[in-house]
């Protein structure tokens, strides 16, 4: 693949999978019930986790030939942290309107229910663009930490990448 195909594709796949997942947990009653929404978050993060690595695995083995230093894992990480970042608003006008368009009525409603705050101050907090604004920060943020991590623990051990140097030819004079 070219320079960047992998990431694009890796993001692509994971933004995939964030749909499918709010499908699954629409689908198993969890968009109504939220009392288990924490265990599935977990499962949520734990899966996406494996699927990052698989992802730095698949730009190093076929792209760095199996050897890659951190800086070169840190800047895949961080284009792919970019790119699922740019396909997030899709995956959530997806979920929200198609998927789960009830997600934030029931949320609000479970909220009070449980009497944690009041319905006009959920309103604001569960909302579409709040909603979209906490999910891009996330991205961003979870996104630099993780990749920083995973370049530290996927890097080649003693491995410098080559420094590429360019000869300029100094003109003649006449």
């Amino acid at each position: 693949m070219n320079k960047i195909g992998i990431e694009i594709k890796w993001a692509a796949i994971i933004t995939t999978y964030y749909c499918i997942w709010a499908y699954f947990e629409n689908a198993t009653g969890n968009h109504k019930d939220f009392s288990n929404i924490i265990v599935l978050g977990f499962v949520f993060i734990l899966i996406l986790i494996l699927m990052t690595v698989i992802a730095y695995f698949d730009k190093k083995m076929n792209y760095y030939h199996g050897k890659w230093d951190f800086k070169q894992a840190f800047r895949f990480g961080l284009f792919l942290t970019g790119i699922t970042a740019i396909l997030n608003p899709i995956a959530q006008y997806i979920i929200h309107n198609s998927i789960s368009p009830e997600y934030f009525v029931n949320l609000i409603e479970y909220q009070v229910a449980k009497g944690r705050e009041s319905k006009d101050i959920l309103e604001k907090t569960y909302n579409f663009d709040s909603n979209m604004y906490q999910n891009m920060r996330d991205i961003l943020s979870f996104g630099v930490v993780f990749s920083a991590i995973l370049a530290y623990f996927l890097k080649s051990k003693n491995y410098t990448a080559p420094i590429k140097t360019t000869i300029i030819n100094p003109k003649k004079k006449k």
